[in-house]
């Protein structure tokens, strides 16, 4: 993933490189320029975000060169999970219930890819002795901060509308709706945030309480009553996905039994089976698959719909089958915080 997201990233930069032409062309010979390891005199790192690329051709090194300032704003993601479980069982007019919750820490730190538009490629090298070639690309930051705060502000102006909206609304979907569309815009403001601190800039004032926003569309996710109904083999480890999935996208989920109402139901079927791992005996095969069903409550009608389906191997059969539903359930949570995602988006 993270190489795709630098292939994209690259691509972009060379696109929007475009617009200026190709930059000048490389100088053969003389001294080792002194923009290759990093310094240079008139592109100064405190005007400029700079970037060095080297390859077999002018090309090839102009889009390194660019990619390299790419990954200033698109580092790897490290995620720190903890979790923490509670269950209770209570008794409802003769039927067990029970509730259970799943929070999800996650410390994320990153930096986002964007504000690239104005990168430029000012300087190029071969090297005569291993035809080697060499690119400076640069981007000037005070153009990049006076994007990204146009891209701030307009991104407060939408939450002002949606925190407005949430606050306006006693629907439980429409309340959910404007909380998930809050978040979003929220989590995209902290990316600007870390743009503005590379690129130099101090934090810039927002027309929305960020903190009491971020707790509003919280309490407005967690409000809807999300059943989720998992049956079948390795139903357990397809319900602890489900359940991952939904805290990720900011709901709770209550463990329930076919034919149960909510706001929200979250249905699962699954089965599992050794395969056949060909002639090699030593290995141990086993697949395990779901298919999931997202409903909404109101109008017991479908919205989404996805089957997940892993397999896995060992010497022993019985670490096969719990790598394979490990993998399921990881597959489970990815695909259901993306319905939910995109579910509210939509709406």
């Amino acid at each position: 993933m993270k190489s795709m997201i630098m292939i994209l990233a690259v691509s972009v930069l060379a696109g929007c490189a475009g617009g200026d032409g190709p930059g000048p062309k490389s100088s053969t010979g003389g001294g080792r320029p002194a923009w290759i390891e990093g310094e240079s005199a008139k592109w100064t790192r405190s005007q400029y975000v700079t970037g060095v690329g080297s390859g077999d051709d002018e090309e090839s090194a102009a889009d390194r060169a660019r990619g390299e300032i790419s990954r200033v704003f698109s580092s790897s993601v490290n995620v720190d999970t903890s979790v923490e479980e509670t269950e209770s069982s209570v008794d409802v007019d003769g039927r067990k219930t029970i509730t259970f919750s799943q929070q999800v820490a996650q410390n994320v730190r990153t930096a986002s890819k964007k504000m690239l538009e104005g990168v430029e490629i000012v300087e190029r090298w071969k090297d005569a002795a291993s035809s080697r070639y060499y690119a400076l690309a640069t981007l000037s930051k005070g153009k990049a901060l006076a994007a990204v705060e146009e891209r701030t502000r307009a991104l407060d102006a939408d939450a002002t509308q949606w925190q407005t909206r949430l606050d306006g609304s006693t629907d439980k979907f429409e309340r959910a709706k404007a909380g998930a569309k809050l978040a979003a815009l929220l989590k995209g403001r902290l990316d600007l945030e870390n743009d503005r601190r590379v690129l130099g800039g101090g934090p810039l004032a927002s027309t929305v309480d960020v903190s009491a926003a971020k707790s509003a569309a919280a309490r407005a996710l967690e409000a809807l009553n999300v059943v989720v109904i998992a049956t079948g083999d390795h139903s357990e480890d397809v319900e602890t996905g489900i359940v991952t999935g939904l805290v990720a996208a900011g709901l709770m989920g209550k463990r329930g039994n076919p034919g149960d109402a909510g706001d929200m139901l979250v249905e699962s079927q699954s089965g599992a089976q050794t395969v056949d791992g060909g002639d090699d005996k030593r290995w141990k095969w086993f697949r395990a698959a779901a298919t999931v069903t997202l409903k909404d409550g109101r109008e017991n009608k479908s919205f989404a719909r996805f089957e997940v389906s892993e397999r896995a191997a060992s010497g022993d059969v019985g670490e096969a089958k719990r790598r394979a539903a490990a993998a399921l359930a990881k597959s489970a949570a990815e695909k259901t915080m993306a319905a939910i995602t995109e579910f509210f988006q939509n709406q």
